[in-house]
């Protein structure tokens, strides 16, 4: 049976569902989800997953670990915490076997779950619940919304400290009930109820590193030959990520498929191994030279410098910035004064959350840069002296004095000598 908590919960989620489907784009959309929700795939992964946890469970009775009081937690466990796991090991393309289980098992005895177990021995009335969870779900939202931008700090701070009160208060709350009903509390179910989803959680792993081995192999199986097959399994046997690596490599996915003998098929897998390793190598080694030379002012044999940390990041960032700019010039025929203020988050490229870059654009939208110093403190930028592709890069100890065509550290034109540092 529900309790009010859960009551409550179950109360916002339907008024979301209603509004939602009062949307036309969503009642559109939901057709989609459920047809893909129906492949068959999923369906048999579904059944797969249930057909585990009911083996667990049968276990679970003959370890006296598991009885039907325990069957609601279940029930929400596997919707909640099994679904999801389900479907990131679908869909994890960087999975790192040796540390899975490691994760799994930190992730459901972390000091949060015990919080949440804890906060949830006692409930208050349903009106009450109802009014607390949706305070929580408004300040968690403004929570998300207010990260995005540096200048509602302050709000997120003061949000924060809000959700961190109603917690407190909570486990005050609680902390009394247990006190005053400590009598009437059985200790076995309770440690029942709480070891529930950790076992279940550990239970699982198994089959979703099977799962995942199965995932991988099945997008890379399909176009190729059963020879091609068995050389694939025979060389990278069931590393579930190297697996995966290779089906992001068209050049040697397309080459194992065209392979017609198993002794080809090994080679193809050999070379693309070997590829593997040179690259990871290559990444060490570029990993060692930026410790050996933080901090130096050297320059190499071609007069760049031998201290790149951040290099590489803030060109990337700088060349999709530069990117995003040609598009809106061709669209709108000037460049955007306030593009960052559309995407500010160059996390994937290697930046940090706050990423330093600053944009410059000209009144008439004509000509424009953007610019970013280092961690090593010298600066890089890119930017535009006309319509696309126009394109000039500047490198030094500190940012351009002004646009590109105009001011003169940027040189004589697009891709001049003083820009060695962008190779």
């Amino acid at each position: 049976m529900l309790n009010n908590r859960e009551l409550a919960a179950l109360i916002l989620v339907s008024v979301f569902v209603l509004w939602a489907f009062s949307q036309k784009s969503v009642r559109e959309g939901w057709v989609g989800v459920v047809r893909a929700f129906l492949d068959p795939q999923i369906l048999v992964s579904l059944a797969a997953m249930l057909a585990w946890v009911g083996l667990e469970l049968w276990v679970g009775v003959r370890l006296s670990l598991w009885n039907p009081a325990l069957a609601k937690g279940t029930i929400l466990w596997t919707l909640g915490s099994a679904g999801f796991l389900l479907f990131n090991a679908q869909i994890d393309s960087d999975g790192d076997e040796p540390h899975f289980l490691r994760r799994t098992i930190l992730a459901t005895v972390r000091l949060v779950v015990f919080v949440e177990f804890f906060v949830n021995l006692y409930v208050m009335s349903l009106l009450r619940e109802l009014v607390l969870q949706s305070a929580v779900v408004v300040l968690s939202l403004m929570v998300a919304a207010a990260g995005q931008k540096p200048e509602y700090k302050p709000t997120k701070a003061f949000c924060e400290w809000v959700l961190a009160l109603i917690g407190l208060t909570l486990v005050a709350f609680v902390s009394r009930q247990v006190y005053l009903h400590r009598h009437q509390l059985d200790a076995r179910e309770l440690m029942l109820d709480f070891v529930l989803p950790v076992w279940l959680t550990v239970g699982l792993v198994p089959f979703l590193y099977l799962f995942s081995i199965y995932v991988a192999y099945d997008a890379v199986f399909r176009p190729i030959s059963w020879q091609s097959r068995l050389a694939l399994l025979s060389m990278l046997h069931f590393r579930t990520s190297t697996v995966r690596r290779f089906a992001r490599f068209w050049y040697f996915k397309r080459k194992l498929s065209e392979a017609q003998t198993f002794s080809t098929a090994r080679g193809v897998v050999a070379e693309f191994l070997d590829d593997l390793r040179r690259k990871e190598q290559a990444k060490l080694d570029e990993e060692e030279r930026l410790r050996r030379y933080s901090g130096s002012q050297e320059l190499d044999d071609e007069g760049r410098r031998l201290d790149r940390r951040e290099f590489t990041a803030t060109m990337d960032a700088l060349r999709w910035l530069a990117t995003c700019q040609m598009g809106w010039h061709r669209r709108c025929g000037r460049y955007r004064c306030d593009l960052l203020n559309l995407d500010d988050d160059f996390t994937e490229y290697g930046l940090p959350r706050e990423s330093g870059i600053r944009l410059h654009v000209a009144e008439d939208g004509q000509t424009g840069y953007a610019w970013r110093r280092t961690v090593t403190g010298w600066c890089f930028a890119i930017g535009a002296a006309g319509p696309p592709p126009d394109q000039w890069r500047y490198d030094g100890p500190g940012p351009p004095k002004g646009f590109p065509g105009k001011a003169s550290s940027w040189g004589d034109g697009p891709f001049a000598d003083r820009d060695q540092n962008w190779f």
